[in-house]
């Protein structure tokens, strides 16, 4: 017993240790002068990260007649699961190639549908039973990404120190680059600002 609580502690002590070399980098988005909502603020790495061993496992909603989230950032090789928490049949699919233009086919309330994403890209996604619903999943090669709130903020924590070159993404890569430098921990604020 005591052997597992002192595991217990040590993994409690590298899991600070982490945390305390990491910083995080926040700020506002806007484009245009207005708010980025739904917009996407990521790192870009020196070096691509390799996917994880165990690949990450989000879900995207269907509910009232829509995709939920509408835009969601993951890293290459996440597991994307489509459920249906409406009570009518819906289809996911992508035209996308990034994608490989899958077809889930029709799933009733209740039903969940998976896909793998490995190749980094925009990748768009619809219902061919409900024509308005629309939502995109846009696949990074780093794991160090936020989506933008309705108020304009993003914030985007435990990032290892480093040089990294900040990006935002909204339906399209926008005119924006920033290379940013950041410390052991702490964190840095940048103001993300397309077009006046």
């Amino acid at each position: 017993m005591r052997r597992v609580a002192d595991a217990a502690m040590i993994g409690m002590c590298l899991l600070g240790a982490l945390s305390a070399r990491a910083a995080t980098i926040d700020g506002t988005a806007t484009i245009l002068g207005s708010p980025a909502a739904d917009a996407v603020v990521y790192l870009e790495e020196p070096q691509p990260s390799p996917p994880p061993a165990s690949p990450p496992h989000v879900v995207m909603d269907q509910k009232n007649l829509a995709f939920i989230p509408r835009v969601l950032p993951v890293a290459r090789g996440t597991i994307v699961e489509f459920t249906n928490s409406d009570d009518v049949q819906h289809n996911v699919f992508s035209p996308s190639s990034t994608s490989g233009k899958f077809n889930l086919g029709t799933s009733g309330p209740g039903a969940t549908r998976t896909v793998t994403l490995d190749q980094p890209g925009d990748v768009r996604v619809l219902c061919n039973i409900h024509m308005e619903m629309e939502a995109h999943i846009l696949v990074l090669d780093g794991r160090y990404f936020s989506t933008v709130a309705q108020d304009g903020s993003y914030r985007i924590p435990d990032v290892p120190a480093g040089t990294y070159t900040l990006k935002i993404w909204r339906t399209r890569w926008l005119p924006f680059t920033q290379t940013v430098e950041l410390p052991a921990s702490g964190s840095v604020r940048v103001n993300v600002v397309v077009g006046e």
